[in-house]
């Protein structure tokens, strides 16, 4: 009588290689998509800002040159009824002398009824002429000074918001780096080589990510 003696069967299998490995691949591919998306929104919105800013800082320029031309002209128009002035005051004609006084404009008329204050025909300390500085305040020259300084600040806006742009490309680069390691990573047979390019995707995903949180978000 023959016996037979069943062979063992196993019903466990050997655990996989690497079985987190799906996972984070998929996390990385997850992640650096919406990365990628973001960095490119946020670069469109800074170049947008840094036009934007550029417009305004030329739009300024043009005012502040347009001011100082028209200070200028207003300027040389004060000039030449100052000299009429003294020319009809060296005349000793009253009547005329007066005339011209009276036809100063606002900035000039104060400049001169300060320097009229220092008794200039008697006093040969006072000033030679009204249009000094502490006397002669030009408004369009002040306005064109105020609108220079604010096309410098605006190029200097203009800057930052090119150079925010620039470092959202750099990231989106890095983050399309991550994505490819993530998705070729699966492609290698071996387990070693397979693992070295994930973890370079995931390098390059923390390091884009470390980045990011750095820059300022324009909405």
């Amino acid at each position: 009588m023959s016996s037979s003696t069943p062979a063992p069967s196993s019903s466990s299998s050997p655990p996989a290689r690497g079985a987190f490995f799906e996972p984070v691949a998929l996390l990385l591919l997850s992640l650096a998509t919406v990365g990628t998306a973001w960095c490119s929104f946020q670069a469109a919105v800074w170049s947008g800002a840094a036009q934007q800013l550029m417009n305004l800082s030329a739009h300024a320029g043009r005012r502040a040159v347009a001011d100082q031309l028209r200070s200028s002209q207003m300027a040389l128009l004060d000039v030449l009824l100052f000299s009429q002035y003294v020319n009809a005051r060296a005349n000793s004609n009253d009547v005329l002398s007066a005339f011209y006084a009276k036809r100063f404009r606002g900035e000039a008329k104060e400049a001169f009824e300060a320097w009229v204050a220092t008794r200039p025909f008697e006093n040969a300390d006072a000033p030679a002429h009204p249009f000094l500085t502490n006397y002669y305040r030009p408004r369009l020259l002040e306005d064109a000074r105020i609108a220079d300084a604010e096309s410098d600040r605006q190029w200097q806006s203009a800057g930052e918001a090119a150079r925010n742009a620039r470092s959202y490309v750099l990231i989106t680069v890095l983050l399309a780096s991550a994505l490819f390691c993530g998705g070729t990573a699966s492609k290698f047979e071996a387990l070693w080589i397979r693992r070295s390019v994930l973890a370079l995707g995931l390098a390059a995903f923390a390091f884009a990510a470390g980045r990011m949180s750095l820059l300022p978000v324009q909405l």
